[in-house]
């Protein structure tokens, strides 16, 4: 892959720069004035002593080191979806690698969330579908019952297949595994405390930190004790509770409880903000309720749970929305209101590595303020998603092999996996008006596309978000079947700068869910052929 598909359409053929200067030490902290971008997510309130600001807007030279001429090229921490990313595309490039992973390779991602996740989820759907839908398809069965361990059987199968696979291509790679917890001693060695409690020091002219992000904690009263899960908790159930409350309706939040209702819970989900998933579009999210509680879960927003008090192997949660207080009973309580970078204890404030409130800073080139040291996936913030640390940690890859790779987060997609699904990507049209940006919107629905229908999925809907006046797509957000494929179209029209003229122009196959796209886009222009 070229290095410019990894920039912003912005980046391409830049002004020459002048390198900036240092400022005077004495000058405490200052504001940054380079070119040179800080990842978005920190960069906002962040003071960095004036001597670190200079080394992470500047693009350091290689590093110069008097390590071992054997020494790895890169070291690094952390075998997730941007660890093993990186191990892999430096190793393509020619460079010695060694990977340090304290679990099994592919972290929390494979392991013990997106893979896993969507594997049940996947068994709430067809259990779904046989036992309450099967008749509207002219389908009859006998009685349909869960074999829950069976689905769990299933489950750890998929998983062992991938986390074997990617034991597979660091082998492939000759890339060296290192099974133990790494923390950075200097800019070029890392110590790892191996299973067996004994210690190695590795060295490295290059280290990424890799070290992702762990569940977020909530100081309530009483939420504490064996019915109260996190993400791993849930993934740990060997069957599925007859009550459960959700605390959280984030992507994490509404998944676990959407899969546990299909298989028969009675789930309630408690929101504290205005809607569910408060990232995305308002619209997207206000159909996701909709559907939501068409199935049988409760949703309460702008709602906080203030204390759990025990009750013969129940919970008893106490929620507050605005005025009014209710007592709210179940089985088990999932808490799942986001998580946090795993930054400390491995080296990282020893070192002078800057961070912003746990997470560490970086520039457009996963470069830390502390040469040779990069930082990439759930640890430098922002959107805490797979394919974010990925590509990450292909850019880092690529920079300490010699190449001047950049990240742009200007058309990252996120995806929610309920029925229907969720995928957006870009500036909600709320986001974008607060920029000032003029912008036009168009829509179309699933209810009116053949192949939709044809499924039995007739919820939803895809949203453009366009500049007026010239029409480049700022923006996309779908609700609907198998959006979180058909957004990719879209992300690869924002990579290449397209207009919703494009999108909308291009032929469609008929009949496919594709076409709720291309009308959406031509609805932007007042154009939908098929729009009632």
């Amino acid at each position: 892959m070229a290095d410019s598909a990894r920039k912003s359409p912005g980046d391409r053929d830049p002004a020459p720069r002048e390198k900036m200067k240092t400022p005077e030490s004495s000058a405490g902290t200052t504001t940054l004035k380079s070119p040179a971008k800080v990842h978005p997510s920190v960069m906002s309130g962040l003071k960095l002593h004036s001597q670190d600001l200079a080394k992470l807007v500047e693009r350091p030279q290689p590093m110069e080191t008097k390590s071992d001429p054997d020494a790895a090229d890169a070291i690094i921490i952390g075998g997730g979806p941007g660890g093993y990313v990186a191990a892999i595309r430096v190793a393509q490039l020619g460079g010695k690698v060694i990977l340090v992973e304290k679990d099994e390779l592919g972290g929390v991602c494979l392991n013990r969330g997106c893979i896993p996740t969507k594997v049940m989820l996947s068994t709430a759907d067809v259990y779904d579908t046989v036992a309450r839908r099967c008749g509207e398809f002219g389908v009859s069965t006998g009685e349909v019952s869960l074999d829950y361990a069976k689905a769990i059987e299933r489950r750890d199968r998929v998983v062992k297949q991938l986390v074997s696979g990617v034991g597979f291509l660091m082998k492939k790679h000759s890339i060296q595994v290192l099974k133990g917890i790494g923390k950075l001693i200097s800019r070029t060695e890392v110590e790892v405390t191996l299973a067996d409690g004994k210690k190695q020091t590795v060295s490295g002219r290059n280290i990424i930190i890799a070290t992702g992000s762990e569940a977020v904690e909530l100081p309530i009263p009483g939420l504490e004790g064996e019915n109260v899960w996190d993400s791993d908790g849930a993934l740990n159930a060997t069957q599925v509770p007859k009550t459960l409350l959700v605390i959280g309706g984030g992507a994490i939040g509404v998944e676990w409880g959407y899969m546990f209702a299909k298989l028969g819970a009675q789930v309630t989900i408690v929101e504290l903000m205005s809607q569910l998933l408060p990232l995305t579009d308002s619209e997207v999210a206000a159909e996701l309720k909709k559907c939501l509680e068409k199935d049988g879960i409760k949703i309460l927003t702008e709602s906080r749970v203030t204390k759990v008090e025990h009750k013969k192997g129940s919970e008893i949660a106490t929620v507050l929305t605005g005025e009014s207080e209710q007592k709210i009973e179940a089985e088990k309580i999932l808490v799942a209101v986001g998580r946090r970078p795993i930054s400390e204890g491995i080296g990282v404030e020893e070192l002078g590595i800057a961070t912003d409130r746990g997470r560490i800073v970086v520039n457009e080139r996963m470069q830390t303020n502390v040469p040779g040291v990069y930082a990439i996936g759930d640890v430098v913030g922002g959107l805490l998603l797979a394919h974010k640390a990925s590509e990450e940690g292909v850019v880092a890859a690529e920079n300490i092999m010699g190449r001047d790779s950049k990240m742009s987060y200007k058309s990252i997609p996120s995806a929610v996996y309920t029925t229907p699904e969720v995928a957006t990507v870009g500036l909600t049209e709320e986001a974008a008006k607060d920029k000032g940006i003029e912008c036009k919107v168009g829509r179309f629905y699933f209810r009116a596309n053949g192949k939709a229908l044809g499924l039995g999925e007739r919820d939803g809907f895809v949203k453009f978000v366009a500049d007026a006046k010239y029409g480049e797509i700022v923006g996309c957000h779908m609700i609907g079947p198998h959006v979180t494929d058909l957004i990719h179209e879209v992300v690869i029209g924002m990579d290449s700068e397209a207009t919703v003229e494009v999108i909308g122009r291009a032929v469609h196959a008929h009949p496919t869910l594709s076409e709720v796209v291309k009308e959406a886009a031509l609805d932007a222009d007042g154009a939908s052929i098929h729009m009632g």
